[in-house]
């Protein structure tokens, strides 16, 4: 006998002739998030499994596999290595006897189908040893107090009681890369988030204006960048951290204030524009929910995008969700408790007292246009005022 953590992959195996692409990916990036345990991590078409586990790890291992994408279902098991029905039903007795329940259900599953006894009838009989041996215990189809799940394979079979909902989703790194724009706030770390489930590689661009945000606020970032990769576990992330100061100092001097946070939004995407090119990046991705501010309605969304190129993606995988949708997703991945930390980004800090909540294309251009040093700017925080962080 030997005690495994046993994972199922869900979405994975929708993917036909790509299923092993997918499967070898979210093989490489688990051994790398759990490889700081001395742990035999094998794959299979159908599942992996992971052996010589020391108990007292068992818990910060599934901590790590639940924020994993691509795993469907954890689940801590036995694996029998001889499948002879009496054998696997006196190691079921030896598991269970000391368990606290009174009614019982068995559910087969037979991956071997070259076994022979069908799954009901290898049900039935597993569950007449453990009445033969365990007294004063029932069968019940509904409302059991202990589900017992048998998988029959080849030569083994493989048993446990309970599973763990997993991340889901697809392996980090298979569906391409993005650049994701992420403030202090709760949204856009969910955001990230959601694309990695995905399947996504994200970097981070971040923008400060000192001296008017802190410290804190970049640290709080660099927290939040951490959380959402426990610590570049799950994906090694870059972060670009952009002083957009000289900018936001010019924008100040605008005709109509209430396009203040319109003309800002449209130079954070002119910057994403400028990295995702040159880092090769195939979107950028921003934690945008539909009439959530006055920036994230349509007509704002519309013209503060119309900067980009014809055929630049923005993704936005939070645009129908409500506040308490994400807020309770944040909680999930646990970032909520440092978005709420109280230090503001340039974002919140330079929002007009009446922002505009249907501007035009046209009348950006015309505010832009009466902004004589912007554009020298925006060149110069190109060259000069852009860093990265690993």
């Amino acid at each position: 006998m030997k005690k495994l953590i046993y994972l199922k992959y869900g979405e994975l195996t929708l993917k036909g002739k790509n299923r092993v692409n997918f499967i070898d990916c979210l093989y490489r990036n688990t051994i790398k998030a759990l490889s700081q345990y001395n742990l035999n991590i094998v794959k299979h078409f159908d599942c992996m499994t992971i052996y010589e586990i020391n108990d007292k790890n068992i818990e910060s291992i599934v901590t790590i596999l639940k924020r994993i994408p691509g795993i469907f279902k954890i689940i801590i098991a036995y694996e029998i290595n001889n499948n002879n029905l009496s054998n696997v039903g006196n190691f079921v007795v030896d598991l269970i006897k000391e368990k606290n329940f009174n009614s019982f259900k068995v559910e087969t599953k037979r991956h071997d189908k070259s076994y022979p006894i069908n799954s009901m009838d290898f049900s039935k009989q597993i569950g007449g040893i453990i009445l033969k041996n365990i007294e004063n215990k029932q069968v019940k189809m509904n409302n059991f107090d202990l589900l017992i799940t048998i998988e029959i394979k080849e030569k083994s079979a493989i048993c446990y009681f309970e599973s763990i909902n997993g991340f889901g989703g697809f392996p980090v790194g298979i569906s391409g890369k993005t650049l994701v724009l992420i403030s202090g706030g709760i949204d856009s770390p969910v955001a990230a988030s959601l694309l990695m489930k995905k399947g996504m590689h994200i970097d981070f661009l971040t923008f400060i204006t000192p001296p008017h945000t802190s410290d804190k606020a970049l640290e709080k970032v660099k927290l939040l960048t951490k959380k959402i990769t426990l610590n570049c576990l799950l994906d090694q992330s870059k972060l670009f951290v952009c002083n957009i100061t000289h900018i936001q100092n010019e924008l100040a001097h605008m005709k109509d204030s209430s396009y203040q946070i319109t003309l800002m939004r449209r130079y954070f995407f002119r910057i994403a524009e400028y990295l995702m090119n040159k880092y090769k990046y195939d979107a950028i991705a921003t934690g945008e929910s539909l009439g959530q501010v006055a920036s994230q309605t349509i007509q704002s969304m519309q013209t503060i995008e119309s900067v980009l190129k014809p055929g630049t993606i923005v993704l936005r995988p939070l645009l129908s969700y409500d506040k308490l949708e994400i807020i309770k997703l944040s909680k999930e991945i646990d970032t909520y408790e440092i978005s709420i930390q109280p230090y503001s980004d340039c974002c919140s800090l330079f929002v007009p007292k009446q922002p505009t909540t249907k501007p035009t294309i046209g009348k950006a251009l015309e505010l832009e246009k009466d902004l004589e040093l912007v554009n020298d700017l925006y060149q110069r925080t190109l060259k000069k005022y852009i860093k990265i962080i690993d």
